[in-house]
């Protein structure tokens, strides 16, 4: 039984999408790749529930968006949570791959997927997998940032996501043919671009371009500029 569930989806204009969760007994809230677009609906969630936001979580960071991380973090003193080799003043907890962020009684762990960019992470939390641009409904996210990885794309998918139950729900990061949803089971049988058939050599030949667009602030020394992700 999964209990009592404080859940939304929010859904831009440009098909980009975010999430809402919280522990239904202390009321801590959670914000996954806030948008500015859907700054107001998260406010107006929050109040409505009576509800505390703790973290502003991102999968990576965007240039399809501006990220609502800045001004979520100044009205609320939210945390903001991102991959530990994100050089970013701005982040207050930084995660990797099997960390743990509690949020009240609830739990969401982190899971590393590189390859849509070399910060790209995932997180479960109960029944659901929050996939970024990583793993979408039906394909997976581009390879077009300058750290973008489409052979770590393929393992971050064959080999972390899809160990995950058939059951698990997939919430990914922006529409897709006009789904917003998906599961674990669903992707391993129909997703176009892992074909049963498909090697990791084929699946880089056609998901790497031959010339990856630049992007400014690439990686240096190692860490990563966050709105570059």
């Amino acid at each position: 039984m999964l209990g009592s569930l404080i859940f939304r989806q929010f859904c831009t204009p440009d098909e980009e999408i975010s999430y809402l969760l919280a522990d239904p007994v202390t009321r801590y809230a959670a914000v996954l790749d806030p948008n500015l677009q859907a700054e107001r609906d998260y406010a107006g969630v929050i109040r409505h529930l009576d509800l505390r936001l703790i973290y502003v979580i991102e999968t990576h960071g965007h240039e399809s968006h501006q990220s609502a991380a800045p001004l979520l973090q100044a009205e609320t003193g939210a945390q903001l949570v991102a991959h530990s080799a994100v050089d970013s003043a701005g982040v207050d907890l930084h995660v990797d791959d099997g960390a743990d962020i509690f949020l009240g009684e609830e739990v969401i762990v982190v899971m590393a997927t590189p390859g849509h960019s070399a910060c790209s992470l995932s997180y479960v939390w109960r029944d659901r997998v929050f996939t970024g641009h990583t793993l979408l409904a039906g394909i997976t996210g581009p390879c077009l940032r300058a750290d973008a990885d489409a052979g770590q794309l393929f393992d971050s998918v064959q080999q972390r996501l899809f160990g995950l139950p058939d059951e698990m729900l997939v919430y990914p990061g922006c529409v897709t043919d006009k789904r917003r949803i998906s599961s674990i089971g669903q992707e391993r049988i129909t997703n176009s671009d892992l074909q049963a058939s498909i090697s990791r050599e084929q699946f880089i030949q056609r998901k790497q371009p031959a010339a990856r667009k630049v992007m400014k602030g690439r990686s240096s020394g190692g860490q990563h500029v966050l709105r570059d992700l």
